[in-house]
């Protein structure tokens, strides 16, 4: 072989290899998010509060309440409401900031109760009920309609080392939801999202 054909094929080799290297064979997706704060959560009366900053268990004691102290969403009823009681330490990670919301997703939970949707689902057996949350002016919180609890984040500590802090209080209590009332355990999970602004 001619020392002029193996150039030429030497360089048709490379143009390929060239080629080659400029092919997309797939994609990268990259997926993740930025926070703005991250606060650690302890509970008040009625509540305990488990785990560290992160997701936090927030478990909410609502008693043995009698069907016929069940209130309804018209007057406001809440059956021996539980007050819950939340206190977010931020420390200097919500440097910016003026409030936290809290949003809810029921349907990654028990669900929203199929009578009223302003209410959660309740699991076991009772019927004829759903779980309420109530803001501080007494408010029935609709779930179904991604409604947010909101608090101002009060800076603390001083200029060279601020601390935030909030204070979410909240009433949860059992609520007639129109039909006839079964007794049973009435429990429920609601997941949520802390966000800051």
């Amino acid at each position: 072989m001619s020392i002029q054909l193996k150039k030429i094929i030497v360089a048709f080799a490379a143009t390929l290899a060239g080629g080659a290297a400029m092919a997309a064979d797939g994609t990268i997706n990259f997926t993740g998010e930025i926070v703005a704060a991250s606060c650690g959560i302890t509970g008040g009366a009625g509540t305990s509060v488990g785990g560290g900053k992160g997701e936090q268990a927030i478990d909410v004691k609502l008693g043995k309440i009698s069907s016929d102290a069940l209130g309804g969403t018209a007057g406001n009823g809440i059956a021996a409401g539980t007050l819950i009681n939340l206190n977010l330490d931020c420390g200097n990670t919500a440097t910016g900031l003026n409030t936290v919301k809290m949003s809810f997703d029921p349907n990654s939970g028990s669900g929203i109760d199929s009578k009223n949707n302003s209410l959660l689902r309740v699991t076991g057996g009772a019927e004829g009920v759903g779980i309420g949350l109530y803001d501080a002016d007494s408010k029935l919180l609709n779930l179904s309609a991604n409604e947010t609890f909101d608090a101002p984040l009060v800076k603390g500590g001083t200029e060279e080392a601020p601390t935030y802090t909030a204070n979410m209080s909240l009433r949860a209590g059992y609520v007639a939801n129109g039909v006839t009332v079964k007794p049973g355990v009435a429990n429920g999970t609601l997941p949520f999202t802390l966000t800051y602004e």
